[in-house]
């Protein structure tokens, strides 16, 4: 299991939140990939990290094509198909957490499972510190996607190298809506198999006070929504095109 953040040198919650929650982790990961997004990351920065996580090799690499969080993700899980072809990946926002048990609980499934493409386990989404409720997912499909999120995102993505692969990665250029394209190409593939946890492990923080790719009426938003349509609308039936865009507004 190869754990992988994209990252900005601007962000502290990499060293103030993130990291914290996997050196805590019951199963560690076997070695962990962080991507500094078109800029190096401080010497200091990185000797927080290597403090906090003494037991685990680390690999900083630096996102030197084109800005974006799909090309810094495309960047890490390039080495990682370099290093560890074999691996599950299980991708971490800078500012999410795991719980304690995540990793071992996704291994857990998986092994149950005999060893599927994909396990997707509970997301909970906290604003501004407050939880709001939602059940973890049991069963996903390609509609869903389209629509909108029902709970599989970037910090509870655990899935098979090979299976990243041939999905064709991350859509780089796309500024948002990066977890529901790949979802839905996921969705796609032939045979692919799924096994759910039915618990939330992770957290998706959110801080209605900080912009954010996700941030309502954002331009980034929108051109993100502008190009998931140009690529997913021949999908829609007409119920679906109007929720998507009901949803949108």
């Amino acid at each position: 299991i190869v754990g992988l953040i994209a990252t900005l040198p601007t962000r502290d919650t990499l060293t103030r939140v993130a990291v914290p929650s996997i050196a805590i982790q019951e199963k560690q990961l076997d070695s962990l990939v962080i991507v500094s997004d078109n800029a190096t990351l401080p010497a200091s920065v990185v000797q927080a990290i290597e403090s906090l996580l003494p037991f685990i090799p680390i690999h900083v690499l630096n996102n030197t094509r084109a800005p974006g969080a799909a090309t810094a993700w495309n960047t890490g899980i390039e080495h990682i198909a370099n290093c560890w072809p074999e691996a599950y990946v299980a991708i971490l926002d800078d500012d999410d957490q795991w719980d304690s048990d995540h990793l071992q609980i996704c291994e857990n499934a998986a092994r149950t499972a005999g060893w599927p493409d994909v396990v997707v386990s509970g997301i909970r989404m906290s604003i501004d510190g407050d939880e709001v409720p939602r059940k973890p997912p049991m069963s996903l499909c390609i509609e869903d996607f389209l629509i909108g999120n029902p709970g599989w995102q970037g910090s509870n993505t655990f899935i098979r190298l090979n299976t990243l692969i041939k999905a064709g990665l991350f859509t780089e250029g796309l500024t948002s809506c990066n977890d529901r394209d790949l979802a839905i190409r996921v969705l796609s593939l032939n045979g692919c198999q799924f096994a759910f946890t039915g618990r939330h492990t992770a957290s998706w923080n959110l801080d209605s006070g900080r912009p954010s790719l996700s941030s309502r009426r954002g331009e980034a938003k929108r051109a993100g929504l502008a190009r998931f349509f140009a690529l997913h609308g021949h999908r829609m039936n007409e119920t679906v095109r109007l929720r998507f865009f009901d949803r949108a507004k």
